[in-house]
């Protein structure tokens, strides 16, 4: 995939989870959604797991991202090896480090990507196919620098990290009294530059607030959503009894 900034179609829908499980990857394509989103990060969800879910899912219009357990160069380029469409950047702080990730996974001229004879090059055939980038904004630190961040033009998209950002707001500012005006901000701050950003949500019930917003991606927390829905289902089936 060639370097594209900014491109998704508007409202993309989609998937997170850490699981691989194959009928999980086939319902998501079966039921159209845009993008499946695995997350790597403290999760021990694997680069050969990934492949397996790229594989799956290719050729079936469902995009895959992948939140990377750490942003150094070595695990960036080994789950970009695996095929995926997007990296997920998580943690970030400074636009050094976006840079950093830019060009690890680009091949040279422009970056210092190793050409390695694998699926992601069409095993050494053609060496264009590069990930999307994207990065959750879940730090302090990464909000003061968006506008350097956005100066660099590497990023496709961007994913508001609520509760890790609620963490970070609380350290340095002694309790939670004005959070969420700072994420409106922040949220404005995506709007009046023009950038794809997205967020997740537990409940499908909460995605049109996000679209409401001015977001163009949604991601559905289905390790959160599938357990309430049990729960939920189960209670039901007690009350009828």
């Amino acid at each position: 995939m060639a370097e594209a900034v900014n491109d998704v179609r508007s409202h993309q829908l989609g998937l997170l989870t850490s699981s691989s499980d194959p009928i999980l990857i086939d319902s998501v394509a079966e039921a159209g959604m845009d993008f499946l989103w695995l997350d790597a990060e403290y999760t021990g969800l694997s680069a050969i797991a990934a492949s397996h879910v790229v594989h799956r899912l290719s050729g079936r219009g469902v995009s895959t991202l992948i939140r990377v357990p750490t942003i150094d160069p070595d695990s960036l380029v080994t789950f970009a090896n695996m095929g995926v469409d997007e990296i997920v950047l998580p943690r970030v702080r400074t636009v050094d480090q976006i840079q950093r990730a830019w060009t690890c996974l680009t091949y040279p001229p422009r970056g210092e990507r190793p050409r390695q004879v694998i699926p992601a090059s069409a095993w050494g055939a053609r060496y264009d196919r590069q990930p999307q980038i994207s990065m959750i904004v879940e730090t302090l630190d990464a909000v003061r620098a968006l506008p350097q961040i956005f100066d660099t033009n590497h990023l496709s998209s961007y994913w508001i990290g609520h509760k890790d950002l609620l963490d970070d707001y609380v350290r340095e500012f002694g309790d939670k009294a004005g959070f969420e005006d700072f994420v409106g901000e922040v949220v404005e701050t995506f709007r009046l530059s023009g950038v794809s950003f997205g967020w997740g949500v537990p409940e499908p019930a909460e995605v049109e607030s996000v679209w409401t917003a001015g977001a163009t991606r949604c991601a559905l927390y289905w390790d959160l959503h599938l357990p309430r829905h049990l729960a939920r289902s189960a209670a039901s089936r007690l009350e009828r009894r």
